[in-house]
């Protein structure tokens, strides 16, 4: 007998356990829906953070660029380059042999995006490598230019013709 009504309170307490695992289950599918919305939310919203940062950090106004450019078969194996703007360190950059490869077949590298009030400025940059007969380079290039308002292009290049020592330029893009 007693057995008899211990199983009405099980069977009820085991609806209870099942009514809650079904509106939790319910509730983590909408809660999983939010979740994701909220999670697109985050990502629109972190582009538009990068967006602003970009223009912040880089208003056009002062914004400097410079690019970095290996003429075909020009018999100069690039290992890594400097660059210094007005005396400090802007950056370095150390190559792996697949980026020199898109180098040598007309790739460009934008080697650095950074910030120059207007004025006069001095750019030097070493290029250190191997030349045609496996002799270790060690050459610099320097450029004198003015910044005024707007985005200034420069281009760091390796020219050459693979018979004689390549030549080494910094050159302002138009």
């Amino acid at each position: 007998m007693k057995a008899l009504r211990i199983i009405p309170r099980i069977i009820i307490t085991a609806l209870h356990i099942l009514t809650f695992v079904i509106s939790s289950q319910a509730h983590s599918a909408a809660t999983e829906r939010d979740m994701e919305a909220l999670k697109q939310r985050v990502i629109e919203l972190n582009r538009e953070l990068y967006k602003l940062q970009e223009e912040v950090l880089y208003p056009i106004d002062t914004q400097v660029v410079f690019f970095l450019a290996v003429d075909e078969n020009v018999g100069f194996e690039l290992d890594s380059v400097e660059l210094t703007l007005d005396g400090d360190m802007a950056t370095t950059y150390l190559y792996s042999a697949r980026e020199l490869q898109a180098l040598q077949r007309g790739g460009v590298q934008r080697l650095f995006m950074g910030n120059l009030p207007a004025g006069a400025h001095k750019a030097v940059a070493v290029f250190n490598g191997r030349s045609a007969g496996d002799k270790y380079l060690r050459k610099a290039a320097t450029l004198s230019f003015n910044k005024e308002n707007g985005s200034k292009y420069l281009e760091l290049r390796v020219q050459g013709d693979g018979v004689r020592t390549p030549r080494f330029l910094i050159r302002e893009l138009r």
